[in-house]
């Protein structure tokens, strides 16, 4: 739906262009049939390269990988197979319909648009005497775009609004009851209650066994979950701080998830960096600078060093000097700890109709070992005569109380620790993340050990990599498809600055509206690329068309802009129209697609107007002949 959406606008432009020709064909006198086919026939090679230029900025797609294609590729394949669609209806039912409906039409001629034609006409003229200032001034322009809204920072997915929102309420008191608990809960529930964006209000206890599975300290808490209004006056962040407000003198701690709907959880959030290494030590002091490091980053929030849950161990050095005089090594030590310690392990299992049960062995004299016991024994050894001898263990290793890891994780057979940070309201995550890697690599690293960016930042760079190949994958094809109808290196090139001309508008519009460079915004400058380059070449075909007839170079390129003013200014306003809902947001879920479209419409609207006085620029400036009497290749 989304690609209907999208492509709404576009599925007209081909029948503007066709249905504009066959009016102006009537005007100048032709017969109603003549007009039809004649006026089919001169654009249909520019309406079909226009159309497939489109729909193959989406092939690329095809080649990607990630998240990109999974999202995307559903809406490529509809905006494409809706584009063949509108095309097969522009050169058949268009001027079949045409053909019988414009017998009789008499020209009415527009002051304002006469007056625009005209006032464009001598726009493009003193344009082409100065050629220098106009493409010197869209290149800063261009810069000027790009350097301004990747100064916003860069993002994954939007955040979107939802009508749901969840709270995880929890009492500071560990030693408090479920009683407390619910009585809590109940206050809680009733201050939100008359919030007018409020439905419905749920509860759930949950207890520490669960809680424990999903990572919490154990305590217990309650989940409550709120279905706010379709309608509802305050979005998802407002509403979080209202609710702040009013339980801000209870004593209890409220965790609030705005959205339900966070697309960055298809590819994590946050800061995330991974410490690796072999030695848990090390790993475990350079976690803790890397945390400390992130303390410092404006914007980085609850900041984990990774190993909160940490374990009291003993470690038993053996002092392999004492333990040569009783003829033991290392190995032998360690081997005899592991069978005073390992546990009893299943000997065999008994199998019956409802159940298998292991079958344990296990010896009277086992016993379970404390700190204090382990360090009472003794080992069996040699004396230096060879006698055997019971040597305590005290006496040839080192008992070393510490804090250790509850779990030790691994990737690619190496250890790593991975410390977090969240990403506070109002600070973006490729700003924040773009600072803290900067300040990470004033860490010195031991060798052997690394620190590797994770994260939501990580998976945004992975995805612009793929965009990227499939941008430059998509112009390519444009020029392919271009050069095929042209049947002209040249022509086609000029065309191609359309595409820089689009770039500026859509970097702008993300700058104006305050939104980051993210993956949904990239999609639409891949899809930009394809719509902006329809008016340059309806624009340069019938440049060539006209010089072709004869007409001198110059003329040409005024005659043809003042001609191709009115369906290139159609085209862009039904695609801009159509996209404008989305652009501003209306609706649930509008979010998502909102960078998208502001994109195309920027773009659209900077690109048309700066189309038709650049590309004319550009066409003068390549082509030097004053005539065209054959193809130029």
């Amino acid at each position: 739906l989304s690609g209907l959406a999208l492509g709404i606008g576009m599925l007209v432009d081909n029948s503007i262009v066709v249905i504009e020709n066959i009016y102006r064909l009537r005007n100048e006198g032709v017969s109603a049939k003549k007009a039809a086919v004649e006026g089919a026939r001169q654009v249909a090679g520019a309406i079909a390269a226009s159309t497939l230029t489109t729909i193959c900025v989406f092939l690329p797609i095809v080649f990607t990988e990630g998240i990109t294609r999974q999202l995307f590729v559903d809406m490529g394949l509809t905006i494409a197979y809706s584009l063949l669609a509108s095309l097969a209806t522009a050169l058949t039912v268009v001027p079949m319909m045409g053909a019988g409906l414009l017998k009789n039409t008499d020209e009415k001629k527009s002051r304002i648009f006469g007056g625009f034609q005209n006032g464009y006409g001598k726009v493009i003229g003193f344009a082409l005497n100065h050629r220098a200032i106009v493409l010197t001034g869209s290149v800063v322009v261009l810069i000027l775009s790009v350097v301004l809204s990747v100064s916003r920072g860069t993002g994954f997915m939007p955040e979107m609004e939802s009508t749901q929102m969840s709270l995880t309420l929890s009492l500071p008191d560990e030693g408090a009851g479920k009683q407390e608990l619910a009585e809590m809960s109940d206050k809680v529930t009733e201050r939100i209650q008359d919030i007018p964006d409020v439905e419905e209000i749920g509860a759930m206890s949950q207890g520490g066994g669960m809680m424990g599975v999903m990572g919490d300290s154990g305590s217990d808490t309650v989940s409550m979950y709120l279905i706010l209004k379709e309608d509802k006056e305050l979005d998802s962040l407002q509403l979080a701080e209202e609710i702040k407000e009013r339980t801000a003198d209870l004593a209890c701690e409220l965790n609030i998830q705005t959205s339900s709907m966070d697309m960055s959880a298809l590819g994590g959030s946050g800061i995330s960096v991974k410490v690796k290494g072999r030695e848990l030590d090390t790993l475990k002091e350079l976690a803790a600078q890397a945390a400390a490091v992130l303390e410092t980053v404006e914007g980085a929030v609850d900041v984990s060093d990774g190993i909160e849950e940490k374990t009291l161990e003993m470690r038993i050095v053996v002092d392999k000097d004492k333990a040569m005089k009783y003829q033991l090594t290392t190995a032998q030590v360690f081997q005899f700890l592991q069978g005073k310690l390992a546990d009893a392990k299943s000997a065999t299992t008994l199998t019956t109709d409802v159940k298998d049960y292991p079958v344990m062995v296990i010896s009277e004299n086992d016993t379970k070992l404390t700190r204090e016991q382990i360090k009472k024994l003794k080992i069996e050894g040699k004396d230096k005569n060879g006698n055997p001898k019971d040597v305590p263990l005290k006496n040839i290793v080192e008992f070393q109380e510490t804090e250790g890891f509850s779990s030790i994780n691994r990737e690619a057979q190496t250890r790593y620790v991975t410390v977090s940070a969240k990403v506070d309201a109002g600070y973006n995550i490729g700003l924040v993340a773009g600072e803290a890697e900067q300040k990470l690599k004033e860490i010195e690293l031991p060798k052997g050990n690394t620190l590797e960016m994770s994260g939501e930042n990580e998976t945004i760079n992975e995805s612009m990599v793929e965009l990227l190949k499939m941008l430059g994958l998509a112009v390519l094809l444009i020029y392919l498809i271009m050069v095929a109808q042209f049947q002209s290196l040249l022509s086609p090139f000029i065309i191609m600055f359309t595409i820089p001309l689009a770039f500026t508008g859509g970097f702008l519009g993300l700058w104006a509206t305050g939104k980051p460079v993210s993956v949904i915004a990239m999609i639409g400058f891949v899809m930009l690329s394809g719509i902006i380059v329809n008016n340059g070449i309806v624009l340069v075909d019938y440049i060539n068309q006209l010089r072709r007839g004869g007409m001198e170079k110059r003329a040409a390129i005024i005659e043809s802009g003042r001609t191709r003013l009115r369906p290139i200014l159609m085209t862009a306003l039904t695609t801009i129209l159509g996209l404008s809902t989305m652009a501003v947001g209306l609706g649930m879920g509008a979010d998502m697609v909102q960078p998208m479209a502001i994109v195309a419409v920027g773009g659209l609207l900077y690109g048309t107007l700066l189309t038709l006085v650049v590309v004319p620029c550009i066409y003068d400036l390549l082509n030097r002949k004053k005539d065209m009497t054959e193809e130029e290749i």
